[in-house]
């Protein structure tokens, strides 16, 4: 886990999202990845991806090229409210400098927020 600090729209953002997700799975030896997004605008350019001329287009077909390998891929979208602890995770992970892989062994503040979330 990491940030990027750069301007960048948000369907740019969750691409890149994106891109970081699929480069780091080969890593960790995951076959089967699902990603979520609340960015309707990019789920749907992601499905209707053949019919995008530009490079936001090029681009979510690199990523569903790359997602063939993968035993299982799902990418979906999912309600801004159920965002709690991955914009938790985002803001820790900005204003405290972090570049690494929580795996199951993250910090007691992201511990915490995830049991809570699990619970409501």
């Amino acid at each position: 886990m990491g940030f990027v600090d750069k301007d960048l729209l948000i369907k740019w953002a969750e691409l890149l999202a994106m891109e970081e997700s699929l480069k780091i799975t080969p890593l960790n030896n995951w076959k089967d990845l699902e990603l979520e997004s609340d960015c309707a605008s990019l789920i749907n350019r992601f499905n209707k991806r053949n019919n995008g001329l530009t490079l936001l287009g090029y681009l979510l077909r690199e990523i569903h090229r790359q997602s063939l390998y993968f035993s299982f891929f799902n990418f979906r979208w999912a309600p801004r409210c159920c965002n709690k602890v991955v914009d938790f995770i985002c803001n820790w992970a900005k204003v405290n400098n972090c570049n690494m892989d929580f795996n199951m062994d993250y910090p007691s503040e992201i511990d915490e927020i995830i049991l809570n979330d699990a619970i409501n």
